[in-house]
């Protein structure tokens, strides 16, 4: 199956809608630039809500490990998503320049330069509509989540007044799912970024096939001039602070996301492990037979610990896994780095 240009971008303008991340025309009426403004300063307030909500929760349920987890969690990601709000807000009108931009080189493109654009989206298609659906899904699991858990809210948060009655139940709950949603939304922003760089990329390789094609001094000066122009677009884009701290905020919420599933997945190891040794304490020597064949089913069991893993990704997940991404990442990095040099 084959993408176009026109449908990458529809697509990826759609998927950040919800967050006003992908700016408006330049032509915009100032009347829709209000209600977009007022929809998305709403937006932001009831996120501080949420965090308010969330950081009460935290309090009230600490001694309940896996809530404090689970809320730090939801946390995190919502203030990824709001700092990713304001980036966008606050990077309006460069956005606004660059994506046009691109709009416009893509309208005006001959039918190789076609080509090359389309062969970017098609080895990225697969991997952004995955990875958009499964934000999405994420947060519509969260939403609704009371159907199928026992539970009468999406998340563990805490008010100070009461949330059963009507229509406070009905407002928590709508707070709680839209933010699960825009959340997810903010997450297919990285698809948005992705997207102006592989732009960026193939604009690059547009020009080295014109190079390619040079026969007079006139063409080498014409393709010199491009590849300034494509320079201070491809400039615009890796400076803009927010594709910078962007990827920033997601690296950290990344290290400690695998940290706080890392660590209980530790403990799960050693307290599976830890049987054997205290069926092995007991004092079975002096006991019956079956007591023997019972204890050492029980040591023999814990030899192998439960993990927390997935085939073919993760072995199993451990502060020594952990240790060990984060070594792997660096090096990877230094590496990078020195061959990019």
């Amino acid at each position: 199956m084959k993408f176009t240009n026109e449908a990458a971008i529809k697509f990826t303008k759609g998927s950040v809608a919800l967050l006003v991340a992908w700016p408006p025309p330049t032509n915009t009426s100032r009347k829709k630039l209000f209600f977009l403004d007022v929809y998305f300063w709403g937006s932001f307030l009831i996120a501080q809500t949420m965090l308010m909500a969330l950081a009460n929760g935290m309090y009230v349920h600490r001694k309940n490990s896996r809530m404090i987890i689970e809320l730090m969690c939801l946390a995190i990601t919502t203030i990824s998503m709001c700092i990713k709000m304001i980036i966008c807000r606050w990077q309006r009108l460069s956005l606004q320049s660059i994506i046009e931009e691109m709009e416009n080189i893509i309208k005006q493109a001959a039918p190789y330069e076609q080509a090359i654009l389309e062969k970017y989206v098609n080895r990225s298609a697969i991997l952004h509509i995955s990875l958009t659906i499964g934000f999405y899904l994420a947060g519509t699991n969260i939403a609704l989540g009371p159907i199928f858990l026992p539970q009468s809210l999406p998340n563990f948060s805490a008010y100070p007044f009461d949330t059963e009655s009507h229509p406070i139940y009905e407002i928590i709950y709508f707070q709680q799912a839209l933010i699960a949603v825009l959340s997810c939304t903010a997450a297919a922003i990285d698809c948005q970024v992705a997207l102006l760089l592989w732009f960026a990329g193939a604009r690059f390789e547009i020009l080295k096939t014109e190079f390619a094609n040079i026969v007079d001094e006139y063409d080498l000066i014409r393709c010199i001039k491009k590849h300034g122009q494509i320079i201070s677009y491809a400039e615009k884009i890796s400076d803009e602070v927010a594709v910078k701290y962007q990827y920033l905020v997601l690296d950290i919420v990344a290290v400690i996301q695998l940290f706080l599933n890392s660590h209980p997945a530790e403990n799960l190891i050693e307290m599976s492990t830890a049987i054997g040794t205290a069926a092995y304490n007991l004092n079975w020597m002096d006991n019956s037979r079956k007591m023997w064949h019972n204890v050492c089913f029980l040591i023999q069991r814990s030899q192998k610990p439960i993990t927390v893993s997935i085939p073919g990704f993760i072995p199993a997940l451990s502060l020594t896994y952990y240790m060990s991404f984060l070594s792997s990442s660096f090096s990877y990095f230094t590496t990078l780095r020195a061959f990019v040099k």
